[in-house]
Formats: C-alpha cells, structure tokens, sequence
C-alpha cells in the first residue's frame, strides 16, 4: 500500500528483519522537515532533482545521486521537481511498519 509519511512524500514501503526499504513518489516544492534517526541511511535519486541537507553540508542531486545519512545526523530535504526516490534504512524502521 501507499503511505503518505509527509505532505508530498509518498511511500511504497518492504521491511525485512533488519532493513527497510523505501519506495518514494515525491511532488515538486514538497519539504521533508528537519529530522533524526538512529537508522543509517542511503538514498537513491532514480528520477527528478532532489536539495538534501546533511549536517551542514546541502547538496543537488540529481538521477543516480546517492547521499549517504549517518545515524543521528540531522537532515533535511526539498523536490526541486517531481521525484522518485530510494532509501534504504538499517536497521529496519519499526516507526515505519
């Protein structure tokens, strides 16, 4: 099933015992809010174009662009134009089941 996580971000999600994969539709000028987590993360950009902040480090990146969030680093993030976005969290996100 669809879940909207945050307004514009729309999730396709596919959790394993210590993995949680995340299929995200996201809509132009959609923000993800300031967050944490003690999850490391990876992210994928497949389609669109995608402003991530990372600590103190704010990045553009575009199809094929991977950001690597530590656990515990603050981050945030804007769709510059409609996206289709991959993350993959360890260990899996039990908030998100």
């Amino acid at each position: 099933p669809i879940k909207t996580v945050v307004a514009g971000f729309d999730a396709r999600m596919i959790h394993t015992e210590n993995l949680t994969l995340v299929a995200w539709s996201v809509q132009p000028d959609a923000k993800l809010p300031p967050h944490q987590h003690p999850h490391e993360q990876l992210t994928v950009i497949q389609e669109g174009e995608f402003e991530m902040t990372v600590g103190d480090e704010t990045r553009r990146l575009g199809p094929g662009s991977v950001a690597v969030i530590p656990g515990g680093v603050a981050h945030t993030g804007r769709a510059l134009t409609p996206c289709r976005i991959v993350d993959v969290f360890y260990p899996a996100r039990d908030d998100y089941r």
